[in-house]
């Protein structure tokens, strides 16, 4: 069977059998992919630390007739600071179960796993403002999947000229969207609109989302 080798974040993982478990890749140029990870959950396999959630790496993967199986992987970044800090795995994981949930198989998009790859990268460094990080991270994604706010709409027009400005900062910028601060109440604001725009679009009932939303 034909082998590939695949750069992508992992952004779901379902455990089956004793040791087993499945691993969903968001990958470059390939998209959303499946993948069977053999005694990945044994404590002596190579690949326990290589699977786990949020793991960045190349992979390659032989293309069986119904599951791609994983044959080895290089982990390039763990983001291991995502598994320390309960803030920066429940917004982790809302990324990746929003991912997860608007993509099909085979959906590729390089701009989102580069922006989300950035923007956990971000999540680990010192002194990161996650709060503020995953705003400017989903106004990007929103504007990726094809539902970037209109600044003239009633919506945004309704907010302040403070959330106004990072809406439209964010927007105007690719490489630089953490480039921009804001005082607690104007963060505040602009996540209530936020996550009221994510669910009103992509209606999409996360678990994850429902943690989230609890912590503030």
């Amino acid at each position: 069977m034909p082998a590939e080798k695949i750069r992508g974040l992992i952004i779901k993982e379902n455990f089956s059998g004793e040791a087993d478990k499945f691993i969903t890749l968001f990958a470059k140029d390939t998209g959303k992919i499946s993948v069977f990870c053999r005694g990945a959950r044994n404590t002596k396999s190579k690949f326990l630390a290589a699977t786990s959630l949020f793991t960045y790496g190349d992979f390659i993967i032989r293309l069986a007739s119904r599951t791609p199986v994983l044959l080895s992987a290089d982990v390039i970044d763990s983001f291991y600071a995502l598994r320390t800090d309960y803030e920066k795995t429940v917004f982790a994981s809302y990324f990746t179960e929003l991912l997860d949930r608007s993509f099909l198989e085979g959906d590729a998009d390089n701009n989102t796993l580069l922006l989300t790859v950035r923007t956990l990268k971000k999540m680990c460094s010192d002194n990161c403002n996650t709060r503020l990080t995953a705003c400017a991270y989903l106004l990007k994604l929103m504007e990726y999947m094809g539902y970037q706010p209109d600044v003239s709409s009633k919506d945004i027009s309704s907010l302040s000229d403070a959330v106004k400005y990072a809406v439209t900062y964010v927007q105007q910028n690719d490489k630089n969207i953490f480039s921009f601060a804001l005082e607690d109440r104007y963060l505040k604001e602009l996540e209530a609109f936020i996550y009221r725009y994510i669910d009103y679009h992509t209606e999409l009932p996360l678990k994850s989302s429902k943690i989230l939303k609890n912590m503030y």
